[in-house]
């Protein structure tokens, strides 16, 4: 097992393109580490790079403590996944999982030894004779899982390797990946763009938007304390909800809104117009202690024994979840009065995007 370190790291093409600047990253021996954010962020590349599928421009990429900028892929002892599988069709699973043991002239009955070990971890055993097309999606994902931990690398890269699925194996495949994290307890880094796939597997994430790290911090750190706007309306299904308001005394007012002004915020020095933030579930139908949002019902989304009701607010679209039993009679121009949790609101700058901190609190 192994440690990575990044620092400074940046990517420039041919021609002037760049698409990483000064990523500083420490990823912990034994730590699951996901690389998040939008398409053309960068971190498909990122991870090619610590693979050495990539040449890296700027800064220095460091291995358990030794620089390997111009180390070939094959001297890193690092084992990738593809979101492609990448087996061999004419070989059976059985070889496909102990092709680069064998390449690298490793004992037969050793070979066969770890094939039936990772065999057995991912319950590929019953299948270990049949070709990649006698498999379904699922299974073909856990051999190629299978072919990376024969090789008992320091770190694994995974790239996307969920994104061909249907939405019940990827459900199935993450819980199978955090167990498999458990077992072996070696170091991964994995990339996704899908944010529900970061938070249940990772013990920490780097959010990266436009090649920059925006964030990086554990998936409860980054949901209930993100740093900007963009982490805020990345992280959490169903996103965020934005209101532009103005601070009045103790209350975050607009036109048919108020709510209260977040206890560390109050006496501070604001802009005029804040984004206040506001998670769907922490909005409802029933009376709080709370503020409350005046709004018309546009559609109604029942999501099994939640219901996201989708609203406006003027012309700001607002989004609540909600207990399925409150928003029974609900229909397209329903006037509704949407209620706040008191200490719901995440404030952020207008300007720069950043979130507003205080003395004492967020």
């Amino acid at each position: 097992m192994a440690g990575v370190t990044l620092r400074g790291i940046g990517k420039v093409y041919d021609g002037g393109v760049r698409v990483l600047s000064g990523i500083d990253l420490d990823v912990a021996d034994g730590e699951f580490l996901v690389l998040v954010g939008p398409s053309g962020c960068g971190k498909s590349t990122l991870l090619r790079m610590i693979a050495g599928l990539e040449s890296i421009t700027e800064g220095t990429l460091s291995i358990d403590g030794r620089v390997v900028n111009d180390v070939p892929p094959k001297d890193r002892d690092l084992a990738m996944v593809f979101q492609s599988y990448a087996l061999y069709p004419h070989m059976t699973v059985r070889e496909n999982m102990g092709f680069s043991l064998g390449i690298r002239r490793v004992a037969g009955d050793v070979i066969a030894a770890k094939v039936d070990e990772a065999a057995r971890l991912l319950e590929l055993t019953k299948l270990l004779d049949r070709l990649p097309k006698e498999l379904s999606g699922g299974q073909r994902q856990r051999v190629a899982i299978g072919r990376a931990i024969v090789r008992r690398p320091r770190v694994f890269l995974f790239d996307e390797p969920l994104s061909n699925l249907d939405a019940n194996l990827r459900g199935q495949m993450r819980v199978e990946l955090k167990t498999l994290h458990r077992a072996l307890g070696t170091t991964m880094i994995y990339v996704t763009h899908d944010q529900i796939e970061a938070m249940t597997l990772a013990d920490r994430i780097c959010v990266l938007e436009g090649g920059h790290a925006r964030q990086v911090d554990t998936p409860t750190g980054l949901y209930g304390a993100p740093d900007s706007r963009f982490v805020a309306s990345f992280i959490g299904s169903p996103p965020m909800n934005f209101l532009s308001l103005q601070p009045q005394g103790g209350t975050l007012a607009g036109d048919g809104v108020s709510i209260p002004m977040p206890g560390a915020a109050r006496g501070a020095t604001l802009p005029a117009t804040v984004d206040v933030g506001l998670r769907p579930h922490e909005l409802g139908l029933l009376p709080t202690e709370g503020g409350s949002i005046d709004a018309v019902v546009d559609v109604v989304e029942t999501v099994g024994w939640d219901v996201h009701i989708h609203a406006r607010s003027g012309d700001t679209p607002i989004l609540a979840q909600v207990d399925a039993r409150q928003a029974r009679g609900l229909d397209h121009g329903t006037a509704v009065r949407l209620w706040a949790a008191m200490g719901a609101a995440k404030l952020f700058d207008p300007a720069t995007g950043k979130a507003l901190r205080f003395e004492g609190g967020a």
